[in-house]
């Protein structure tokens, strides 16, 4: 083997790992792209998620609230209650 054929198949292999290279390159930068997509549509799902979150807990948190006005109606109606019975038995 010359050096003339030599140098001719190093650089033809050379070329052959460029070409690995460039093709391996953009199956990552392909790759990369998808990931990127991926992760928006994540943060959008955890944006819907967030939103649907909060919605749940204001509808709980009212329906609390609802809940403790009902019992202070209910106990103010009960003491307005006692002390007309009370008066009443001590006009009678």
């Amino acid at each position: 083997m010359s050096d003339q054929e030599f140098r001719e198949r190093i650089l033809s292999a050379l070329d052959d790992l460029k070409e690995q290279i460039k093709t391996t390159e953009n199956r990552t930068e392909k790759r990369f792209d998808s990931m990127e997509n991926r992760l928006d549509s994540i943060d959008q799902r955890v944006g819907s998620l967030e939103r649907d979150v909060g919605w749940i807990k204001g509808k709980l948190e009212g329906r609390q609230e609802i809940g403790t006005r009902w019992i202070s109606l209910v106990a103010v109606g009960t003491a307005v209650v006692s002390a007309v019975i009370a008066l009443i038995a001590l006009v009678t």
